[in-house]
């Protein structure tokens, strides 16, 4: 039997509406269940609990002056909570599979070697367990309504979050439209009765990210998908990509 492996020059960094993968280079993500040890006297055998998870994420780049770069972004980001840290180990397309995580910055590393590139490192923590996520869309360019694929994620049940995140990345063209953007379920694949899960902030002129979660408890509804209405008059266009993932309460 033969094996697909994939390359990591193909991973994607995405970090709340910017794609920095272009000037990151390493990235490590270290997840933690942090177990107790409840063991009480007299027990024959130590006893442990699983604790809270939690996660430890360096992310290696190089220095990037300009306003909006990575550098700047890294710098704003720093007393920043809840910052959507997208990991795409086979680019953020859609249908592919990757990590979204919900951060701090815990600390910026900045490395001079004399007559050499200036690394600007970062490490991310966070202490709400990495979501398995989805890219349930993407576009380079979106100029109209799409209805994206339909994925079987799942159905989350009461112990569980669904967990989605949108990201503008750019806004080009020019006029009056507008996006919204839904994350609907449905028992079947063929979505004759879907029901929005994750409803987003319309989006405009800017470029945004957004973050949406909300209880599961979703018996039967394993099939997800993405729903991007396009409306008004114009030619702007978006650079959108939307994710989605179930992750433990």
């Amino acid at each position: 039997m033969t094996a697909t492996i994939i390359h990591a020059k193909a991973a994607n960094i995405l970090l709340d509406e910017f794609d920095f993968s272009g000037v990151t280079n390493s990235v490590e993500l270290a997840i933690s269940n942090n177990l107790a040890d409840v063991t009480a006297f007299n027990d024959t055998d130590a006893t442990f609990v699983e604790g809270k998870p939690s996660f430890k994420c360096g992310v290696n780049g190089l220095w990037e002056p300009s306003a909006g770069g990575y550098d700047a972004e890294m710098f704003t980001d720093l007393t920043a909570t809840s910052r959507a840290l997208g990991i795409w180990p086979d680019t953020f397309v859609t249908g592919k599979r990757g990590y979204e995580l919900s951060t701090i910055v815990a600390g910026y590393p900045i490395a001079v070697p004399v007559g050499n590139f200036i690394a600007a490192n970062v490490n991310w923590q966070g202490d709400l367990p990495a979501v398995r996520a989805y890219m349930l869309h993407y576009a380079a360019a979106l100029g109209s309504t799409a209805t994206g694929t339909a994925y079987n994620v799942g159905a989350p049940t009461a112990t569980q979050t669904i967990y989605g995140v949108l990201r503008v990345m750019s806004v080009g063209g020019a006029g009056s439209n507008t996006l919204d953007v839904v994350i609907q379920s449905d028992t079947a694949e063929a979505f004759a009765s879907p029901t929005a899960r994750l409803t987003f902030t319309q989006v405009t002129t800017s470029v945004t990210f957004s973050i949406q979660s909300a209880a599961g408890a979703l018996a039967g509804e394993t099939w997800w998908r993405a729903v991007l209405t396009y409306a008004g008059v114009g030619t702007r266009t978006y650079k959108v990509a939307v994710s989605f993932g179930i992750r433990p309460t």
